[in-house]
């Protein structure tokens, strides 16, 4: 069996070239996959417990809530609990596109008076998690059309295929080269419906997801950055342009879709 290295990869990182589940007696089946995701999700309570309350709950000085905006006759408006179906999307108070943790800051900062939580924040994922949890079942449509919107995708685009860091790895390499193989137990898959003939994942109708080798819930662009970490690149911060047209890029792949947020993945 002939082992094929992806880009310089000079520590261990190695892709098994032709080889299948039975060879290699490692990757995870889809009937494992569909055990896990039967059982209890711990994002959804995290989504349920945590962000629930955060919505609820009075916040800084002027001790409103999300809620107090937002909700109408007992229900959540519909504006907002399918909102996360539509991030990121362009903002006339940032005068960019953000996505939807940015928005919740700027809420916190211009209605509620108060410093906002941190995009790497237990809280803001929280927040954000609820929101996608609300959404569920709606199907992503983000902007493509707009010329700010293929602005970004055009640089998310060249985000995904750029080669960086001590490896020489891009997201395309593991997510378009080197699809239908497999990596640390695991098929890899493109992140739209398919790419060359090969079923994908539509990545983004799950994220946030709650990470089981994490123990947490992470967002999407926090999973950019743990990808970026293990391909030996330096992280690109969360928030940025950078991240924020790679986001907008990987959930246009999933247009149409219909969000299963919060995910279960290893």
């Amino acid at each position: 069996m002939k082992v094929k290295y992806i880009g310089m990869l000079s520590l261990s990182v190695l892709i098994i070239s032709g080889a299948t589940s039975e060879e290699i007696g490692q990757a995870i089946s889809p009937e494992d996959w569909k055990l896990y995701e039967e059982g209890i999700n711990p994002g959804e309570v995290f989504a349920e417990e945590v962000g629930g309350d955060l919505f609820e709950n009075p916040m800084g000085p002027k001790k409103i809530s999300c809620a107090s905006c937002h909700v109408k006759e007992g229900d959540v408006e519909e504006r907002v609990a399918t909102a996360a179906a539509y991030y990121p999307k362009y903002d006339k108070d940032a005068g960019m596109i953000i996505n939807l943790e940015q928005r919740i800051q700027i809420c916190q900062s211009k209605h509620m008076d108060m410093k906002p939580f941190s995009l790497k924040s237990k809280e803001n994922t929280a927040l954000t998690t609820y929101l996608y949890y609300l959404a569920q079942g709606t199907k992503i449509d983000v902007d493509t059309r707009s010329p700010m919107a293929k602005e970004y995708l055009k640089y998310g685009r060249y985000i995904f295929t750029l080669k960086r860091g001590v490896r020489n790895l891009s997201c395309q390499v593991c997510h378009e080269f080197a699809a239908g193989r497999v990596l640390r137990m695991q098929w890899l898959k493109p992140l739209g419906f398919e790419y060359n003939g090969i079923k994908g994942t539509t990545a983004a109708d799950h994220w946030p997801a709650f990470r089981m080798t994490k123990n947490k819930v992470q967002t999407l662009q926090q999973r950019f950055q743990g990808c970026q970490k293990q391909g030996g690149q330096k992280k690109l911060p969360l928030g940025s342009k950078e991240m924020v047209a790679l986001e907008l890029y990987v959930k246009s792949l999933s247009n149409g879709a219909e969000l299963k947020t919060p995910g279960l993945r290893r």
